[in-house]
Order: structure tokens, then sequence, then C-alpha cells
């Protein structure tokens, strides 16, 4: 499979991944197996789609990343998120559906477990869509993804509950489907202010943590409602909301509940992704990962939750087309996150053409890069681990190691 603007999309190509209506995620507009013509393309470029996933029959490949199941599961979430945002943009006092919520994420849940590998692009599904939509469906299904692959953390930072209990994500999705659902009940000019400065100590601004948290504590479990408090604290203590007490101090590090933590690195991940650039445009997924590397961003997230944005969240992930430093156009066939921007790649024939593909292993090819990707020049974009170990989530972290090495080989065993 291919993912291609709806520019490069040419007649006669197949849909390979169900497309999505941009402004109502939740509606399937074409369904695998569509064929595309000159009319259905205009129409997509229209009403706003960017991108469509086409078939591309040398690259069956690589269809064990991609699931029609996952991204309906996906759809039915950020349904459920719509719904919620409308119920509460229409009556301050709303009763939202927790179970609906609960549900949705628990269907999603199932959904990666039979297709563990189909979850590249989730936390994209929401694009198009409006920007609270977009925000709160990302930041859902992304960290829905770093929950899962944090189990061992979960148990480890869980340890009052039982292992099945501690690692359990749902109620982690459903605070995250909420976290910002406080900003609903600023004021429009609050606001309109943070969305062109993006200044997180407006005491206006701050107040939609408490606001959201005051409308779903009594509505939803309390790890869910955690999530909706708490998930503008940084690690290094410097987040808010501050404790009422008198030194009136922000809580850090593991005084922060860990599905806060989670949602935290979602949150400010996908704020860079989306509106990270000059006059708030989005940013190519590899340089919103080089961003969030940077000092300022990384001293704010829990180091394990940084890692794991970085091993679920590819630079250049497979059925992207790049262009190389040598000026050859090819897709992603291979990705690694402890080499997130040297993937195996190969040469992209023309739509009918056949032949056979060049192979680029950047792994072992110094001399080859990608020099651009999603639209943009991302050359000075490519990072490399600082140390050999750097992105392994288990890596350095006391207690860890042990706890990890068990739950893989449970995996195995089952």
């Amino acid at each position: 499979m291919l993912r291609v603007t709806t520019y490069q999309a040419r007649d006669g190509m197949i849909v390979a991944m169900p497309v999505l209506h941009p402004r109502r995620p939740e509606v399937v507009l074409l369904r695998p197996g569509a064929v595309l013509d000159p009319h259905t393309i205009a129409k997509m470029r229209e009403i706003g789609l960017h991108e469509v996933w086409v078939k591309y029959p040398r690259l069956d490949r690589l269809n064990e990343y991609f699931s029609a199941g996952v991204v309906q599961a996906c759809s039915a979430v950020t349904g459920q998120i719509r719904l919620a945002l409308d119920s509460v943009i229409a009556d301050a006092h709303a009763r939202l559906d927790y179970v609906s919520y609960k549900r949705a994420v628990s269907g999603l849940l199932e959904k990666f477990c039979e297709r563990p590998k189909a979850a590249m692009f989730v936390h994209e599904l929401g694009e198009g869509s409006s920007p609270a939509l977009r925000h709160a469906s990302s930041v859902c299904l992304l960290s829905v993804l770093m929950g899962i692959k944090l189990d061992f953390y979960l148990i480890h930072e869980r340890i009052r509950l039982a292992a099945h209990s501690a690692k359990d994500v749902s109620n982690l999705g459903v605070g995250a489907m909420l976290h910002d659902i406080g900003m609903l009940r600023l004021e429009p000019a609050v606001r309109e202010r943070w969305e062109q400065t993006g200044d997180e100590s407006d005491p206006a601004f701050r107040e939609h943590v408490q606001i959201g948290y005051d409308l779903v504590r009594d509505q939803v479990e309390p790890s869910a409602a955690a999530v909706v408090l708490n998930h503008h604290q940084s690690f290094d203590g410097n987040g808010f909301p501050v404790r009422r007490d008198e030194e009136e101090t922000a809580p850090k590090r593991q005084e922060i509940h860990v599905f806060a933590r989670i949602v935290a690195g979602a949150d400010l991940f996908t704020r860079l992704h989306y509106s990270g650039g000059p006059n708030g445009a989005s940013i190519p997924t590899v340089r919103a990962l080089k961003l969030i590397q940077q000092p300022q961003f990384a001293r704010r997230l829990d180091p394990i939750v940084l890692k794991a944005i970085l091993n679920v969240v590819p630079a250049y992930a497979p059925g992207t087309i790049v262009t190389l430093s040598t000026g050859h156009e090819c897709v992603v066939t291979q990705w690694t996150h402890d080499k997130p921007c040297r993937p195996v790649v190969e040469t992209l024939l023309p739509h009918g053409r056949e032949g056979d593909p060049e192979v680029f292993d950047l792994r072992i090819r110094p001399d080859i890069s990608i020099v651009r990707a999603e639209g943009h020049a991302v050359a000075d974009d490519n990072f490399a681990p600082p140390t050999p170990h750097a992105y392994d989530m288990m890596h350095g972290a006391p207690g860890l190691e042990n706890r990890a090495a068990e739950l893989l080989r449970q995996r195995k065993a089952s």
C-alpha cells in the first residue's frame, strides 16, 4: 500500500484503507476496493481530504501494518469524542456517557490486540476535522498506543493494583478523550488568545484543567479524571495546577499520575505536530519528533514516556513516499525505533509500470538520507539516538528491565 496525497492520486488507483470524512471521521466515504476516478479525486480535494491509502501490489507485504478494523475502531472513538464535545458545548451540566466512551476505547484495544502492528497512523486519523476534535482524537489514540507499549511501566507505577488491572488502559483512553473538555467552557477570547500565542502562563487559560475536572470528576473513574486535571503537569515540577497548600507547588515526577504523564506527552507531541510551524501550521512527523527531544520540551516529560513516543510514532512510517538525497523517489518498507530516520526504502515505480525496484537500506548507507517527506523538505530534521540504547524504554530505568523481560516472556507464552 501507498500513502499518497490527493494531488498524487490518479484515475484507476484502488482504495486500500477506508477513507473517512475530514469533518466527521466516524463517517466512511470510501471503502477498501473502491476505484478512484477524476470526479472522486476532485471531490476529495474539495472537502479537504489530504491523503488516501491506495493498493500497490508490489508492497502487499506491508498489509500487516494496516487494518480496516483498527481504522473503524478509531473512528468510533472519534465519534464518541465529538458527541462529548457537542454535549458540553450545548449544556454546561450535560451528563457524559462514560459507559459508551469506555466501550469505544475497549473496542479499539481489542482491534489493536488482533493486529498489533496496524497502528502506524492512528494518531493522525482526525486530521481535517475541527481543531478541537482533531486534537482530542489524536491525543486519545496516541495515548492508548503508548499505554499498550508501556504495560511494564504501568505495573511498576501502579504497584497497589494487580498486574492485569495496572496495565488496563481503558481509563487512560477515556481521560485522554476528555482531557481538554474544560477548554469549551472558557471565554472565546481566551481560547483565541491561546490558539494564537500558545502561552501556557495565561491564568485564564490555566483554568481549563480545573473546569474540566469539575465537569468530569463525578462521571468518570478517578484515574481518568486525574488526566483531565493534570495533563499540563511537568515532570520537572513546573506545571499546573499548583497544589493548594502553604507552598503552592506543582506535583512532579512520580507524584503525577502515570496516566496524566502519558497524556502530557501525547498532548505536547500532537500540538507540535499540528501547530508547531509558522503561524500555527502543521510540521512533518520527523520534525515534531526532533523538536520534542529538545531540552525545553523534554524536561517537561517523563523520560520513559518520551521514549514511548519515539517507539510508537515512526519518523518515516512504512508506506510513506519519501525523496532521497540521491534524487530517488521511494517508499518506506521497514522502520525501526533505534534508527528512526534511517529506514529501508525502495524506488517507486510510476502507477501501472512494471519493473524491479532498487532497494536502499539507509541503516547501512550513511551516505544517503531522506530529504523530503509529507510535502516538506526534511534534510535538517533527521536525527539519531545520542547513545546506542537511548530510545530503549527499559535501558537505564532502575527496576524496569526485569519487569519488561518478564512481560515479554508472558507475551511469548500466550
